[in-house]
């Protein structure tokens, strides 16, 4: 008989502990009282446990233990972004429902690689945002991030971020103010910094003496800017670093699209279908005048941009033009001879070539 009283007392036992787990893990997820809407910001790939944290963060649940175990027995996984409000009254499983339904209090905006500020604004318009705001802000930002204390000051640059506000696919808060637009591109740029361990590639450079974070984004933007064939990246930024490296007049760059950015800098339309008439542009960026780097980036550079400006591809190449066959492939040469022939050959294929507009 003994031992049934010890198998009954042992259940006893379990079902006890069971029990006072279950209250507690039940505690742990109850909503502490509150009397004020909070409202809850779940950005885009944010994992079960990360939203138990915020929850438990924002004192909406009390402990996050077993948040990721609840939701899993439940099968309540499918949480989406977004912005809710959460009421005084909502339970956990209130604020599951509407977690599972998504917000539409989010506006999906996407910049491209190689805008400029300028063009961001625009875009940033089309969605509904202040684009004079976007821009304000820019120039009234105090440094937060540790590469902003690397930027220098230069009184020919238009905006001392220009190159910073990292192109990607951003949500933002229909309301959203245009220092946490500007907060939010610098921070991306700032995780690519950690990424590609940059300013451990400055010491020693091997391709430009002093090489800096200013300098690196500016190669970057150029980069991004002359091809649209990112295979040619690192190719392209050797090109850049030999003319940097090479005589006198290899220093005058003679790139493009610095023509391009000064001449909508400066509010001209159309100077990039009329790229050959304003290469005589006066204008500190014009590299057609002016030897060595501009005083800052041309545009937005991404993140295969900014990795080719740190390994660029070893070579001797001082020159490259577009082959105009519709791979958007550059020809490159070593020679200024050569070159003038690959030059005839662009046009020889524009001519004869005719590719499907997309």
């Amino acid at each position: 008989m003994k031992w049934i009283w010890r198998i009954i007392f042992t259940l006893l036992l379990l079902a006890g502990w069971g029990a006072l787990a279950y209250m507690y893990a039940n505690y742990t997820l109850e909503s502490p009282p509150r009397d004020e809407v909070v409202t809850v910001e779940i950005q885009p790939k944010t994992s079960i446990k990360e939203i138990g944290n915020l929850l438990e963060k924002q004192k909406l649940i009390r402990k996050s233990t077993f948040f990721q175990y609840y939701v899993g027995y439940y099968d309540k996984t499918n949480l989406q972004a977004g912005i809710y409000d959460i009421q005084p009254t909502d339970s956990l499983d209130d604020m599951l429902q509407k977690f599972s339904k998504g917000s539409q209090d989010l506006v999906r905006v996407t910049i491209p690689e190689g805008h400029n500020v300028l063009q961001i604004a625009e875009v940033l318009e089309k969605k509904g945002y202040d684009g004079e705001g976007f821009l304000q802000a820019l120039k009234d930002r105090k440094a937060k991030y540790p590469f902003e204390q690397k930027i220098g000051e230069n009184k020919e640059r238009y905006y001392r971020l220009e190159g910073y506000l990292f192109p990607s696919t951003y949500q933002f808060r229909k309301d959203e103010k245009p220092e946490a637009i500007v907060d939010a591109m610098l921070g991306q740029f700032q995780k690519q910094v950690d990424q590609l361990e940059a300013e451990k590639s400055f010491a020693g450079f091997p391709y430009l003496e002093g090489m800096d974070m200013d300098q690196w984004v500016t190669v970057a933007s150029m980069v991004e800017e002359e091809s649209q064939a990112e295979q040619e990246y690192s190719k392209i930024a050797g090109v850049i670093y030999n003319r940097l490296n090479g005589s006198a007049d290899d220093q005058k760059l003679r790139i493009d699209a610095t023509v391009a950015f000064a001449g909508e800098m400066q509010g001209k339309k159309g100077v990039r279908s009329n790229i050959h008439n304003e290469r005589k542009l006066s204008n500190p960026y014009n590299s057609y005048l002016n030897r060595g780097l501009p005083p800052g980036p041309i545009a937005n550079p991404g993140a295969k941009a900014l990795r080719a400006a740190l390994n660029p591809d070893q070579h001797k190449y001082k020159y490259y033009v577009t082959k105009s066959d519709c791979t958007n492939e550059h020809y490159f040469s070593e020679t200024y001879t050569q070159h003038n022939k690959y030059i005839q050959q662009s046009n020889l294929n524009a001519r004869n070539i005719k590719c499907d507009a997309k």
